[in-house]
């Protein structure tokens, strides 16, 4: 799946969970939005420190690979979730972004 066809996807989602939930207003959502990925964040570090062994026995006994990732996705798609809020030109800022760091790191000399 390309970049533009996954912020089709969000955007799809962003308008079901507004219509679904809505909120007071503009605010309310991007605080919201924010909130969540907190939350994800938090569950993507437990889902990490457990395949690193330094959770409880019973944690580390019920990891999985699977539930890594999918932290991972939830994170990344409730990142997706608040640039929509925010309007935010996802492939514009990323590749804007990659340019810079390419520069700063001065990975176009290497590469």
């Amino acid at each position: 799946m390309q970049l533009d066809e996954i912020i089709s996807e969000y955007q799809k989602i962003a308008r079901f969970l507004n219509k679904r939930w809505p909120l007071k207003d503009e605010n309310q959502r991007i605080f919201a939005r924010t909130m969540k990925i907190v939350e994800e964040l938090g569950e993507l570090s437990d889902e990490i420190l457990t395949s690193m062994n330094l959770q409880r026995n019973s944690k580390i006994a019920n990891f999985s690979r699977k539930n890594l990732e999918d932290e991972f996705a939830d994170v990344f798609g409730s990142l997706l979730l608040l640039a929509i809020e925010l309007d935010i030109d996802i492939k514009e800022v990323v590749e804007r972004k990659i340019t810079y760091t390419r520069q700063r790191l001065e990975m176009n000399k290497e590469n």
